[in-house]
């Protein structure tokens, strides 16, 4: 089937909405498909069962008189009624090899994904795939974010550029990431820098992105350009002026209040909410927000540039390790979140409140790291299954060399351990070691 114009092609894709997979399934590929092996095919009945175009695997665009690639993917709902995409959408393979001679306007990626239309289906676990529901349809332009884009592909290809890429982690960029396209764990490519063989990359709308330009399309927002490529392009703006002076000093700067007398304990925070933004603000502060994933952190630092302190996560849920790592909140989490660490020195040991502003340090995690997560994470889902306390990955009952523990986060008299299989909220958290915390805002 051809079409002559988008407007013919979006006008014959409004019949698929409300229909489920089942339903426009001509070719039958999913009579004996399960969950995990549909979620290659979901894509193919629409092309073949709806659109009647015959199954390819050419590089050229699925509507290819339009210059539009079709991508099909799934979204949950969550417990507030609010939808979220259910996974990154990966678009094309990384060529190590390729991409150092490349420029954005001209690479594979941008060729090939720059118009998408995405027809978005309800994911629901306990239906097959053959009745998930097909809801929403979107024609997508990366031309909206064109700039952050572009931004993103230079990072890819300068760790390339400097025989890194087996370096490369979702958390380096912003909307297009580098997620790991591999048959095994084991699969390795060289790059064109460095003999250190490294895992096999595809470029990818991460998780966050997607779930941003979904809400973006339902409740027909309108869409406004970023005056930032990151989240830490942002708060360094944001923080420039006060850098060398104690948190005293900014705080009183910004409120005209004196605090010299009695330093609040949640200063830093303080600071933090006025500068930047408190979290439910920034998505109205800049287009970047509302389609990263970021966790903006405060962190005291010695003399040394050593942390004073680890550094703790949101509370974990027993129902987070129901799946395997590789399927698991967890993994996405770490793997797509950049941590932006706002450092606050102790000049000769200096307290709480007369700590100065020093710098501000992106964190993202490699796949070594998320290898040593992976081990707390198993750690922990033995736990629950045994129900045993003495199995949890404290810093005092963990393993060796481990770079992510678990801690309580509350107040004293919580008895976060000894309650933490009573209920699927815990009042525990992840932990990053100090000893990553030390590599890691070491790194330059």
């Amino acid at each position: 089937m051809k079409f002559k114009s988008e407007k013919e092609l979006l006008e014959y894709t409004k019949d698929i909405e409300g229909k489920t997979f089942k339903e426009i399934d001509s070719q039958h590929l999913l009579d004996t498909a399960n969950l995990r092996r549909a979620k290659g095919l979901l894509g193919h009945v629409v092309e073949s069962g709806f659109y009647k175009y015959p199954l390819n695997n050419d590089s050229h665009a699925d509507f290819e008189e339009l210059d539009i690639e079709l991508k099909v993917t799934g979204y949950v709902k969550n417990k507030n009624g609010s939808l979220r995409a259910k996974e990154r959408l990966v678009l094309s393979k990384i060529d190590y090899n390729q991409i150092v001679n490349e420029t954005f306007e001209s690479s594979h990626v941008l060729g090939k994904c720059k118009k998408m239309l995405i027809i978005w289906y309800e994911y629901d676990s306990n239906k097959e795939a053959k009745d998930f529901l097909i809801t929403h349809y979107q024609l997508y332009d990366m031309e909206n974010d064109l700039k952050v884009f572009n931004n993103d592909f230079e990072i890819i290809k300068n760790k390339v550029l400097d025989g890194k890429a087996h370096e490369l982690s979702e958390g380096d960029t912003s909307y297009l990431g580098a997620c790991t396209k591999a048959r095994t764990s084991s699969d390795r490519t060289t790059q064109p820098f460095s003999d250190i063989l490294s895992k096999p990359r595809a470029y990818s709308l991460k998780n966050a992105y997607m779930t941003g330009i979904l809400r973006e399309h339902i409740n027909s927002k309108v869409i406004t350009l970023n005056k930032y490529n990151t989240v830490e392009e942002y708060v360094k703006d944001k923080l420039r002026p006060y850098f060398g002076k104690t948190q005293v000093e900014i705080l009183e700067k910004i409120d005209g209040r004196k605090y010299s007398e009695k330093i609040p304990k949640n200063i830093s925070k303080m600071i933090s909410d006025e500068l930047i933004g408190k979290d439910t603000e920034l998505p109205e502060k800049d287009e970047i927000f509302s389609k990263t994933s970021f966790i903006i952190k405060n962190l005291p630092i010695k003399e040394n540039g050593k942390p004073i302190e680890r550094m703790s996560f949101k509370t974990i849920s027993l129902s987070d390790f129901e799946e395997e790592w590789e399927d698991s909140f967890w993994k996405n989490y770490f793997e797509e979140t950049t941590l932006i660490t706002i450092c606050y020195q102790a000049v000769n040991n200096s307290k709480n409140g007369f700590r100065v502003l020093k710098n501000v340090k992106k964190i993202s995690f490699d796949e070594y790291d998320l290898d040593e997560f992976k081990k707390t994470y198993d750690q922990i889902k033995l736990a629950i299954e045994k129900e045993d306390i003495n199995l949890l990955p404290t810093s005092a009952n963990g393993f060796k060399n481990q770079l992510l523990e678990i801690a309580p986060k509350g107040v004293k008299g919580d008895n976060a351990y000894e309650n933490f299989f009573k209920n699927d909220k815990t009042k525990v958290s992840f932990m990053i070691s100090k000893r990553l915390l030390i590599d890691k805002l070491s790194d330059e």
